[in-house]
């Protein structure tokens, strides 16, 4: 029960008030209130373009600008900050960052962070005059340490290490060693920072992961797990360096639907419950005093005998067995039908999506082609109206110059006329004076000399002159 007990207080430990005073210096006891009063019970509401600015990174195949981790990023955090819309928007502007093509990702830095929470050790049955410094002295060693907590009441502790190395090493040398009359129980402590993903597809991987739960939080390590062939086996492990981000992502991919990929299948978070697979359960841990102990261990290992009655009942906790897995068998096939029928309707589902799309897009394709039909035809108009406008003021300047050039014309035709008239009027005058001249020898009078064709002349003279 003692067992039992110390590892529920382990689970709840982060918000132990002693702890959390004295020893938390990387922020992993934030608990949900304070994550509640950052985003309130439904989560942050999504945005849009017009609300949180533009799209980053939207349609650019060449992406590995969009992908660099840099330090301002990697230490941005939804309660390093004021809470509400500031890191509202902060959620969002990262997300908007990630969601184009992720076809060349820059690779993870795979160098390990000093205290991370692969490095934190649970020390169980830990003797109540057991002073801090003790064990302090203990882990000294091994490396650096950080976060020493210490529950006498239950008698048990946990402390962080410098490294996984280090704290590993640690609990291979000091498991099961005696410290004043105890022996110690070393292991890992649960990891509260860490998340389990599943339902990824084959093209997922370490880096795409990583990339896509670090809008939630700064990342210590990101891992797609795969078989014995080096083949995804659809589930991955997120380690978060706050606690606070592990609860967000749990919280915010439970209520909603996060895709990583083109294709719609959403992922599963789920908490990362550990498994010892290196030491197990030794035999210097067995409660050797328990009456059940002695009961079970006074039979070693055997074989039963035919038709005997533990071969009876051996076959059936066998058969009992086989319809366990041959239920798990048809529960998996069914499962797997199941998805088949989904995975189908989602490619209909898409297409019909798609085929719906470019109708709409047709559709506006051909309202754009009217409209624009519409503007080409009174545009014509409008040129055809301006052509004849135009040769309008053509030809009305043509007449005009046509007429001023057969005014010009007649006016210099009869200047001619005038000037010739003039001539002539000129030289009758001459002959007239040439005439007076003559007769003014002899004795005729004046009046009688002058002849019908020199009053002609006078009166052209006349005209000519005014």
């Amino acid at each position: 029960m003692a067992e039992i007990d110390s590892v529920k207080v382990e689970s709840s430990n982060d918000n132990h008030p002693e702890e959390s005073s004295s020893h938390n210096t990387n922020g992993d006891n934030d608990g949900p209130q304070q994550q509640q009063q950052h985003f309130g019970e439904r989560g942050p509401r999504r945005g849009g373009p017009g609300r949180f600015g533009k799209r980053r990174g939207g349609g650019n195949p060449d992406n590995r600008g969009r992908f660099q981790r840099k330090d301002q990023h990697q230490g941005d955090d939804f309660n390093s900050g004021p809470p509400g819309r500031q890191n509202e928007r902060i959620f969002y502007d990262k997300l908007m960052e990630i969601s184009g093509p992720s076809y060349d990702l820059p690779p993870i830095q795979n160098e390990e962070k000093k205290f991370s929470g692969r490095s934190r050790l649970y020390i169980g049955n830990i003797s109540t005059d057991c002073e801090d410094n003790d064990i302090l002295e203990l882990f000294k060693p091994y490396g650096e340490t950080s976060e020493l907590f210490v529950n006498r009441e239950k008698c048990f502790g946990f402390i962080r290490i410098d490294y996984h190395f280090n704290a590993e090493r640690a609990k291979n040398e000091l498991n099961g060693k005696v410290i004043k009359g105890r022996t110690l129980k070393i292991r890992f402590a649960p990891n509260s920072l860490t998340i389990k993903v599943k339902n990824l597809d084959e093209f997922v991987t370490n880096e795409l992961l990583h990339v896509a739960f670090s809008i939630f939080g700064e990342i210590d390590r990101s891992v797609v797990i795969v078989d014995d062939h080096g083949k995804s086996i659809g589930e991955g492990i997120v380690e978060f360096t706050r606690k606070s981000s592990a609860q967000f992502a749990l919280r915010k991919c439970q209520d909603e639907c996060f895709f990583l990929t083109s294709s719609i299948r959403p992922v599963y978070v789920e908490p990362y419950l550990a498994q010892d697979e290196m030491d197990g359960y030794s035999e210097k841990f067995v409660p050797k005093r328990n009456p059940d102990f002695i009961q079970q261990r006074k039979i070693g290992p055997r074989f039963a005998e035919t038709n005997s009655f533990e071969h009876e009942y051996g076959m059936r906790w066998k058969q009992l067995n086989e319809l366990y897995k041959q239920k798990m068998e048809g529960l998996k096939k069914e499962q797997e039908i199941e998805q088949e029928k989904l995975l189908a309707q989602m490619e209909f589902a898409r297409y019909e999506h798609d085929t719906a799309m470019l109708r709409e897009q047709l559709r506006a394709r051909e309202m754009d082609m009217g409209r624009q039909k519409r503007e080409w035809e009174m545009k014509e108009q409008q040129v055809e109206e301006a052509r004849r406008r135009s040769e309008e003021v053509m030809r009305r300047q043509q007449e005009e110059i046509e007429s001023r050039m057969m005014h010009q014309e007649d006016e210099m035709r009869r200047r001619q006329q005038e000037n010739s008239l003039f001539l002539q009027a000129q030289q009758l005058d001459n002959m007239l004076k040439d005439q007076g001249g003559f007769e003014e020898g002899g004795s005729a009078p004046p009046n009688k000399l002058r002849s019908p064709q020199a009053k002609t002349v006078t009166v052209i003279f006349n005209i000519t002159v005014f």
